[in-house]
């Protein structure tokens, strides 16, 4: 049963994830079109639980230790460097949005915190970067989750778990034949379900070394959000890393070719939602 409630749960979370349309752009001035024909790429902080970096990429140091600390940096670090040009090279490949750079425009970035997710794009703050940039639209993304199972993702699946066991719980109890199983059910449930649903998450961790993009579209005219959405991207499949080692050269792999999917995903949902027309200057997306 824990594996059925498991399995229907993650079903859904990709099934929202996937599914549901893009919410509608809302665009300023740009041009008659309405479509932004320049833009600043910004990308915030990577977002992760330290431990679970740590048992990912240093997990025979302890974590305190300097040398983890720098092993998690580095990976972190290069992880968020391949976004970055991943997510330029998608823009202007798959949405004809040219992106803006210059030392001027990464000073004003840096200045005005934008690259800091819980910084609000006020219209002041987004007049000057348009000043700087002569851009239309900022996009400001994050790496959400690294090779882990989305947090969002473990957050349903263990709500779902509660539920559905509550349920039975209530179920058994209402009967008087049943009723004195109830208590038992709900404590021997709750310890077995929780321990199998974080060993889904492991072994999907170990699978597909999900990683999670969110992205969010400002224009710099009237500092409003346009778009936002989130997506995931996976590695190819082998179960065979349930049982075997998984060395750091195929963890590596495996992580690069989920931040490529994801990329792709989120710049794909970004041009479905912009104004009919949107060039695409490349006929295919970047490759895995």
């Amino acid at each position: 049963m824990t594996t059925y409630k498991i399995t229907v749960a993650v079903l859904i979370a990709l099934g929202v994830g996937g599914c549901v349309t893009p919410p509608p752009y809302r665009s300023g001035t740009q041009d008659t079109a309405g479509r932004p024909q320049t833009a600043v790429l910004v990308q915030a902080p990577l977002v992760a639980n330290e431990k679970m970096l740590h048992d990912l990429f240093a997990p025979d140091l302890a974590q305190d230790a300097p040398e983890s600390r720098q092993t998690v940096k580095n990976a972190t670090d290069a992880a968020q460097a391949r976004a970055l040009a991943y997510m330029q090279k998608a823009m202007e490949t798959q949405t004809g949005i040219r992106i803006v750079t210059s030392e001027g425009v990464t000073r004003a970035i840096n200045r005005l915190r934008i690259n800091h997710a819980d910084t609000v794009v006020t219209p002041e703050i987004a007049e000057q970067l348009r000043a700087v940039s002569g851009a239309d639209v900022i996009l400001r993304f994050r790496i959400t989750d690294y090779g882990l199972t989305p947090k969002s993702w473990r957050k349903a699946v263990i709500v779902f778990e509660v539920t559905t066991t509550l349920a039975i719980a209530a179920i058994a109890y209402a009967n008087p034949a049943t009723r004195p199983i109830a208590g038992v059910y709900l404590v021997t449930e709750t310890i077995e379900e929780t321990a199998e649903a974080y060993g889904g998450f492991w072994a999907l961790d170990n699978i597909y070394r999900p990683v999670r993009i969110e992205a969010e579209l400002i224009t710099l005219d009237t500092g409003t959000q346009a778009w936002k959405d989130s997506a995931t991207g996976f590695s190819d499949r082998s179960v065979s890393r349930l049982v075997r080692k998984v060395g750091a050269t195929e963890r590596d792999t495996q992580l690069d070719s989920a931040l490529h999917d994801a990329v792709n995903l989120i710049v794909a949902d970004l041009r479905k939602a912009l104004p009919q027309g949107a060039p695409r200057l490349d006929g295919d997306a970047i490759g895995k």
